[in-house]
């Protein structure tokens, strides 16, 4: 049987041509010029000149186009939000439909193990899209900037592996000569940072003339945004969060246990503080961070656990971060929840400050909290008892009972709150089944009452 060669037509003419598309779309270039709207035009004529162009070729040049008109300000918001909508639905919709063929045909070079799917929030968005109320600019902007991601993961990074080339060192994603080179640039913002930062509190400016995190902010933006208008990508997000967390760069170097924290507050909270506002999601990636540092998953030692514990408390109750918080009390309650179910003696102690921090709002939190502090404690507490004085109180269940004094020799209980106005030590802790005394006479076990005959 002969064999027979088949061809395939593609627009491009080399492998060469496709990689500079990339590096153009995604402005890779090493001038930092803004080459997308060529880039645009060179795709628009290739789909004029052959239609069958890639599925997801064509979708980053619409996402790109979309973004690039949207950067221009030409377009009013309305119309702005319908193109946003159109490249995001195109693209999810052309996917889904064609996710059959893509798996079965999937390419050797892709790592294996990794689904194909596309990313969950996106498919929300479409969904919105179509069948509920049209979501905002800003949800729009942020859902194609995880699409570019997703699309440079899945179809832009395996150009090379595609046609034998080596590999470029401008990749973008889990390449890891790519992180190292992102950490690089990072840990040169964050360095530059602190020092101007400590010059400046040398200096003793007021807050209004420091300018150390708007610089790092700002450079920070220019070095990682594909567009002036849009943000960081998320890989770039948790690169940053890593070195301030994981490698505690954000905690006093001869930090004690049990040493103050505000000098690292005052440090690092106007940086971390621009990043929270500048990302809507920066600040519950933070508090996360430092939830699983408190957590000492890698046998952290106690001194930085506790310096995670009050950068975390820091944030959720201190009035500096009032204007980083969003949804306040929805985040306070579900990690107060998280730290009485874990009762880690870091987790009651997170918890013992923001109950603190919550005023009158904190009173029902208050209960529970010691109600969670006994439990931990794993064993009875003393408690005083004005008739009887002083008690130890055993069991599992806690309930809340008091005592009142009924004759000069006995006391009963009284199952629920009685108000006393003239002292509050009359209230009692209980734990578990416990044995009170009460207006009757302790018997021996396998007593009988008098008169009881057995069975002959």
């Amino acid at each position: 049987m002969e064999a027979y060669t088949h061809f395939v037509v593609t627009p491009w003419r080399n492998s060469q041509e496709l990689i500079q598309l990339r590096r153009d779309l995604y402005r890779l270039n090493d001038d930092n010029v803004d080459r997308r709207e060529g880039a645009v035009n060179k795709v628009l004529a290739w789909r004029a000149r052959k239609e069958s162009v890639p599925l997801l070729l064509d979708s980053t040049a619409d996402i790109v186009d979309v973004m690039v008109q949207g950067e221009n300000g030409g377009l009013k918001h309305n119309a702005c939000r319908l193109l946003y909508a159109t490249a995001i639905s195109r693209f999810i919709t052309g996917y889904l439909d064609t996710q059959i063929d893509l798996t079965r045909d999937r390419p050797s070079w892709f790592p294996p193990g990794k689904s194909l799917q596309p990313p969950v929030s996106l498919l929300e968005v479409r969904h919105c899209i179509v069948h509920r109320h049209m979501p905002s600019l800003a949800e729009l902007r942020r859902a194609t900037q995880e699409a570019l991601t997703w699309l440079w993961e899945w179809y832009w990074s395996h150009l090379e592996p595609a046609f034998s080339l080596p590999s470029s060192t401008l990749t973008h994603g889990n390449d890891t000569d790519a992180e190292s080179h992102v950490r690089e640039k990072l840990q040169n913002i964050l360095r530059t940072y602190l020092k101007t930062r400590k010059q400046e509190i040398k200096s003793k400016r007021k807050p209004d003339l420091c300018t150390a995190a708007r610089d790092a902010l700002s450079t920070y933006t220019l070095r990682f945004s594909p567009s002036a208008t849009t943000l960081p990508s998320p890989t770039t997000q948790t690169a940053l969060l890593s070195l301030l967390v994981q490698e505690q760069q954000i905690l006093p170097q001869d930090k004690k246990l049990g040493s103050p924290m505000s000098g690292a507050f005052l440090i690092w909270g106007p940086l971390l503080l621009a990043f929270c506002a500048k990302s809507p999601s920066c600040f519950q990636a933070l508090l996360d961070k430092l939830l699983e540092g408190m957590h000492g998953a890698d046998e952290s030692s106690e001194v930085v656990k506790e310096g995670f514990c009050e950068w975390a408390a820091h944030m959720l109750i201190s009035n500096e971060w009032a204007g980083g918080r969003r949804n306040e009390r929805a985040v306070r309650e579900k990690v107060l929840g998280d730290c009485m179910t874990e009762l880690g003696t870091w987790d009651l102690r997170l918890a013992e400050k923001i109950v603190g921090g919550m005023g009158e709002e904190g009173g029902l939190w208050r209960a529970i909290l010691d109600a969670s502090r006994s439990e931990e404690a794993g064993q009875g507490v003393m408690v005083l008892d004005k008739v009887g004085g002083e008690k130890e109180t055993d069991g599992d269940m806690e309930v809340e009972v008091e005592l009142e004094k009924v004759t000069e020799s006995s006391s009963v209980v009284v199952p629920g709150p009685v108000p006393v106005p003239e002292s509050n030590d009359t209230r009692e802790k209980i734990r578990g089944p416990q044995k009170v005394v009460g207006l009757w006479k302790a018997r021996p076990i396998g007593w009988l009452p008098e008169g009881w005959d057995e069975d002959a």
